[in-house]
């Protein structure tokens, strides 16, 4: 009477082992196929590292070249029977140099900002929109001349600040540079958003004749 049950017993056991084989088997052979996945990408992966890290140009700065600054004085309010805050009127032209020093790469900026200001209040973004998008070739120097002209209103503080440094014979006017580029290696893209400070002086101007700053300065990351 006890026979059967040892046969299905053995029978189990038989077909438990089985599956367990058959697991480790499955295992096996999905080891064996991440390794070879591993084997084949690696190498792979390494190179085009490399190729970007040599390739991949240097982050550069923008230059000022020179720029005018034609007007920058207070007007008194319109209406004198109205509290109204000072108005600083302005005048600013600038040559703005971008140079791509990498012998193989092409830039392309898919966009361009610049914004004037003073003492920390800004003058406002620059009148002619720049050119975006474009493309800029290896070994290639591109010039743009943002200006910016208008009035804005600013409080005492500022006020006070312009007047000692029209005393003092030196004015001091930032420049901010925003740019989003993209770099292309080979088959890989790469978009960047850089920002800079560019900052100038000039003697007073006069009606008569506008301020020239004339030194070059580069623009240093923000």
């Amino acid at each position: 009477m006890e026979s059967p049950p040892r046969r299905r017993s053995r029978g189990c056991l038989r077909t438990s082992l089985e599956v367990g084989k058959g697991l480790v088997a499955c295992l096996l052979g999905l080891f064996q196929c991440a390794w070879q996945c591993v084997e084949f990408w690696t190498p792979l992966t390494v190179i085009v590292l490399l190729l970007w890290l040599i390739y991949l140009p240097d982050r550069f700065h923008p230059h000022v070249d020179s720029a005018v600054l034609a007007a920058l004085q207070l007007e008194a309010p319109a209406n004198a029977t109205v509290v109204q805050p000072a108005q600083l009127r302005y005048d600013l032209a600038v040559d703005l140099s971008f140079r791509n020093s990498h012998r193989r790469n092409t830039i392309r900026y898919l966009d361009v900002g610049a914004t004037a200001l003073y003492n920390g209040t800004k003058l406002g973004p620059a009148d002619d929109a720049l050119p975006a998008p474009f493309r800029q070739g290896p070994k290639n120097t591109t010039v743009l001349h943002p200006a910016f002209r208008g009035a804005v209103p600013i409080d005492s503080g500022v006020a006070a600040e312009l007047g000692r440094e029209l005393a003092a014979g030196t004015v001091h006017v930032g420049v901010t540079v925003e740019l989003t580029l993209m770099y292309k290696v080979w088959l890989a893209k790469e978009v960047f958003f850089y920002k800079y400070d560019c900052w100038l002086w000039f003697p007073p101007p006069a009606n008569a004749a506008p301020a020239v700053f004339n030194a070059g300065t580069q623009c240093w990351a923000a």
